[in-house]
């Protein structure tokens, strides 16, 4: 007989990464159960209660995706996310009891239960309008027709009005009532003869939804419902202040996104000061008599197509004099992450490089090129350790990481397995082939990590290149996982570019070395 075994700590921590995002505990027992070392699937419930493997800090994002990345055998397919009205799933969710059904748990935040289904008239649909609005507002969940209140027995639907509404039927009723509109998932259950209904509402993005009319005795016009546990009711003020916080949060994620492209050059910024529209392709002013007068139009139509952009300039926009053109500010570009790591992929040369280097000392994010930055500069790599040395930093952490990879003490090296460490070897051998896919960019991010110095550097190059478009496809990854990966894989191809011009490391990297200090 095979012992059960423990998880160790970092496993613990790709667990908790997973709770984190939401996975199923069955899911996340698939990664680590093994027929050599048998784990019980109510370990992870111990870990997502807290009860086991307290102390242990939840791995990094990035560190997730490199561990999926190279989880398991080149062969092995890892193990799809169920759909949420999977008949496994849903059957899962009841027990056999007093011989019938019986719903595990009764309600809860995630799961109300109705006896019966009509959709019209519309106040007979009014309970099943509110538990929907409750759910999406809350984490999502299941609406469960055909269960006793009280007793949560199974009893299933009288007749086949649920089976034969129309899905979206149900959706033209929500649509009528609620807005933003939840999205609703139908499916049903045979649980021993009997039909159980079911109504799957996903957690709404956009949150919160408000019901924009009166139906029946339950739904009140400008009502937030919230699904609390047992009960769907008015929203309470903290539950709406958290609503309100994730909206801002995700606008704050947003705002960042599209600085991100001021940054990268893909969109333009305009000085309202001095009249200067600046961007990648190129630069025009107008003039500052025109300022005043410009409009700015959120969605704009000059083509008549529809949803354009536009900025509407009311008034005639000719070129200024050279003159005035001289006395215009130029407004440099914002430094950020995106940045650093772009400009360094397309190889650009930069007005201010030593901006971009002590910028890396006072920022939270440990990996971006800076050899290639260095190399731009009329100053030798000491003089500036030694400058950032002296120099007050907010994140000192961050400034004695720069000056230990100035110094050689710290490589963006960092050994590879699995698929990353087989794909390395491809790469090492000149065998390069461009990534299409999210899952492919992180597995050649950390092959690209794990290159020895003694790649050839048209190879680099290539990599470099492909790189570029890795980092392309992760602009929308808000947690930046992806990114932390894209950005670690530059620093190694910026060290094997350019580090060895400035310094000798104090061992050469191979494949299969042990990994550098840092994260």
């Amino acid at each position: 007989m095979t012992k059960q075994r423990s998880l160790t700590d970092s496993e613990i921590a790709f667990v908790k990464a997973m709770l984190r995002k939401g996975w199923r505990n069955d899911a996340i027992h698939y990664y680590f159960n093994r027929s050599d070392r048998l784990i019980s699937s109510g370990r992870i419930a111990q870990i997502k209660a807290e009860k086991y493997g307290a102390n242990v800090e939840e791995a990094l994002p990035e560190e997730l995706d490199a561990f999926l990345a190279s989880w398991g055998d080149g062969s092995a397919e890892r193990p799809p996310a169920p759909s949420p009205v999977d008949q496994r799933v849903l059957r899962a969710m009841f027990v056999r009891a007093g011989g019938g059904w019986k719903l595990i748990g009764g309600e809860t935040d995630r799961a109300e239960c109705k006896a019966s289904f009509r959709l019209r008239p519309e106040d007979h649909f009014s309970k099943i309008l509110r538990a929907v609005a409750g759910l999406a507002n809350n984490r999502g969940g299941y609406i469960l027709l055909g269960i006793t209140d009280g007793s949560f027995q199974a009893e299933g639907l009288r007749d086949a009005t649920f089976t034969n509404t129309d899905v979206g039927l149900i959706n033209r009723a929500l649509a009528s009532s609620l807005d933003p509109v939840p999205h609703v998932t139908k499916a049903s259950l045979d649980l021993g003869g009997r039909l159980v209904g079911v109504l799957y509402v996903e957690k709404h993005a956009d949150a919160p939804v408000l019901a924009i009319k009166n139906v029946g005795q339950d739904i009140k016009e400008g009502g937030i419902y919230f699904r609390y546990v047992g009960e769907t009711r008015l929203i309470k003020p903290g539950e709406l202040r958290q609503i309100i916080a994730a909206r801002e949060q995700r606008a704050i994620a947003e705002f960042g996104a599209r600085v991100r492209r001021v940054a990268s050059g893909k969109d333009a910024t305009i000085d309202l000061d001095s009249g200067e529209v600046s961007g990648a392709s190129g630069r025009f002013v107008i003039d500052k008599s025109l300022l005043a007068s410009i409009q700015f139009v959120r969605e704009g139509d000059f083509t008549q197509q529809k949803g354009s952009p536009a900025l509407k300039l009311i008034g005639n926009v000719e070129p200024v004099s050279e003159a005035e053109k001289e006395r215009t500010h130029v407004i440099r570009q914002h430094v950020t992450p995106d940045a650093v790591v772009r400009n360094f992929l397309l190889n650009e040369k930069i007005a201010e490089p030593l901006s971009y280097i002590h910028f890396q000392a006072f920022n939270q994010r440990r990996w971006m090129p800076i050899w290639f930055y260095i190399n731009q500069t009329t100053q030798t790599a000491s003089k500036i350790a030694d400058d950032l040395r002296s120099s007050v930093a907010t994140h000192p952490s961050s400034r004695d990481a720069v000056v230990r990879r100035i110094e050689g003490k710290d490589l963006a090296f960092r050994s590879a397995s699995g698929k990353p460490g087989a794909l390395a070897k491809q790469l090492i051998r000149g065998e390069i082939s461009e990534p299409t896919t999210i899952e492919e960019d992180v597995v050649f991010a950390g092959a690209v990590q794990s290159l020895p110095d003694t790649v050839k550097k048209k190879d680099v190059e290539t990599i470099r290149k492909i790189l570029t478009a890795c980092l392309d496809r992760a602009e929308n990854d808000m947690k930046g996982s992806r990114r932390g990966m894209i950005y670690r894989a530059a620093c190694r191809v910026d060290e094997l570019l350019n580090a060895a011009k400035q310094i000798a490391p104090e061992s050469v990297a191979t494949v299969g070395q042990p990994e550098a200090s840092g994260r």
